[in-house]
């Protein structure tokens, strides 16, 4: 996504622009999750005659919720899912990707916090520290971000420390709306047992089909600074056609996405929590050593790199503190002195878009007592 945003292309008037294109690129991340209905074998058992009904029927024999019903309830958690990767590619474009991935850890803050206000989940002492910890974690790494806004002014790659503050709040309001995704979808898809791909796969439907009709029309009418538009797509298509590499890269994201999404599936309720947050720490690792070898080993200009600033070991610090949180909340971790509930089932991750970011569940487990 990054390097796409970077890329240039010859726009509706002939003039050479760079790509940034945030609510396009949102477009093809549905279009690949709907891919994923092509590798779903119960599509096609479903088309074949082999569900006699489009009623499911409960234990007791009485019809519940029609397959239908199920398909349109996913449609809600795909308006979710539209302004969460719109408003976090929004703040793509303005902050460096090792510190967009890092504030990727505040969802599980305000999951926790949504959890207590809509889902009555009960937040224990170790709960209230993780989120704590991944809070200060935060902190610091924004900090470093924009104290260091200008350490690289040296190699022309400078950045306005307000054009940070704009990247990293719409990548934190991003991950608000990704948190009340995760409890739409704890509220809503409980009964509806479609299976991992399906739901997915209309997901992406849903989510291009409002993006089609409702949200590409209205970014068009909305004065911007995309050709007068605040995001012109017909715009983003002539720049698809004039750039090879540009076209290339794109059908690398899709690619990208519509795998994640499958390999997800394939691994919920494999992963524990543990699992979750070494892959984050991994993930997070790689694309912050990429960032330091491409400044350092190839190109000190290039945007795809990073620069150690003299606030970086804050960045770092805040880095271990947030996986740090995340360990104490998962109860990873147990703090001395803390009470821990013995025998409680931890929450399993949905096989739904929400829960396959995390592949995890981000929420606190449900108490009966």
């Amino acid at each position: 996504m990054k390097i796409a945003f970077t890329m240039k292309g010859i726009n509706l008037s002939g003039q050479e622009q760079v790509f940034q294109k945030p609510w396009f690129i949102t477009f093809i991340m549905f279009f690949a999750m709907a891919l994923s209905l092509v590798f779903d074998k119960s599509m096609y058992s479903k088309s074949n005659g082999m569900y006699e009904s489009l009623i499911d029927e409960a234990p007791n024999g009485e019809p519940k919720m029609s397959w239908s019903k199920k398909v349109k309830m996913v449609s809600i958690p795909a308006v979710f899912d539209i302004l969460a990767t719109g408003l976090c590619s929004m703040g793509f474009l303005y902050i460096p990707a090792s510190v967009w991935q890092l504030l990727r850890g505040a969802e599980m803050v305000f999951a926790a916090l949504f959890a207590v206000i809509f889902l009555r989940r009960k937040l224990l002492a170790f709960h209230w520290l993780g989120v704590a910890l991944c809070v200060s974690g935060i902190i610091l790494v924004g900090l470093a971000s924009v104290w260091g806004s200008g350490g690289g002014s040296d190699d022309g790659k400078g950045q306005d420390a307000k054009l940070l503050l704009l990247g990293m709040g719409l990548a934190l309001g991003g991950q608000v709306v990704q948190a009340a995704q995760v409890i739409a979808e704890e509220w809503l898809l409980k009964e509806v047992d479609l299976p991992g791909l399906t739901i997915v796969g209309f997901e992406g439907v849903w989510g291009g089909l409002i993006m089609l009709f409702f949200a590409f029309p209205l970014l068009y009418f909305v004065p911007g600074d995309d050709n007068g538009h605040l995001e012109d797509e017909l715009d983003s298509f002539a720049m698809l056609r004039s750039s090879v590499p540009l076209a290339a890269m794109i059908l690398v994201y899709t690619f990208s996405c519509a795998t994640y999404n499958m390999a997800g599936i394939a691994v919920t309720g494999a992963l524990s929590a543990v699992h979750r947050v070494m892959l984050e720490a991994f993930r997070t690792s790689i694309v912050w050593i990429f960032g330091l070898t491409v400044h350092y080993c190839f190109d000190p200009a290039s945007p795809f790199g990073e620069a150690w600033t003299p606030y970086s070991w804050m960045e770092v610090v805040g880095f271990f503190v947030l996986m740090l949180g995340q360990a104490v909340y998962g109860e990873m971790i147990h703090v001395p002195g803390l009470k821990y509930p013995e025998g409680l089932a931890k929450p399993e991750a949905m096989a739904s878009p929400g829960a396959l970011k995390n592949l995890a569940s981000p929420l606190p487990p449900e108490r009966t007592s």
